[in-house]
């Protein structure tokens, strides 16, 4: 069981840093290790994973990908909440783990 405030601190965290910069997997990753600690069950990191993934994107965060281009370095997924949390979920099954940074998207505040 994630505590509540602990989950809001974090999730205020990735969104600030979702404003300032482009946000990868690791560092959401990294929240939901931090907020599961030991002992989670097989499913939590995803269900985890996902809850943060659909608040960010409730806070105006999108998912999208990183280009080569310096006049539109990121360019944003045209796609509804679900369509992201079911792609994630899918990348997570596919390889048996959380992301990484670049494995899946990036998010940012457009």
């Amino acid at each position: 069981m994630v505590n509540q405030d602990a989950y809001r601190r974090e999730l205020g965290y990735l969104i600030q840093y979702a404003h300032d910069e482009w946000l990868g997997f690791s560092v959401i990753s990294g929240s939901v290790g931090s907020l599961l600690g030991r002992g989670a069950s097989v499913q939590e990191p995803l269900m985890l994973l996902l809850r943060i993934v659909g608040d960010l994107y409730d806070a105006g965060a999108r998912a999208g990908d990183l280009t080569e281009s310096t006049r539109e370095p990121f360019l944003p997924w045209r796609v509804k909440k679900a369509v992201v949390l079911a792609r994630t979920a899918a990348e997570v099954k596919r390889h048996s783990r959380l992301p990484d940074s670049g494995d899946v998207c990036w998010f940012t505040v457009p």
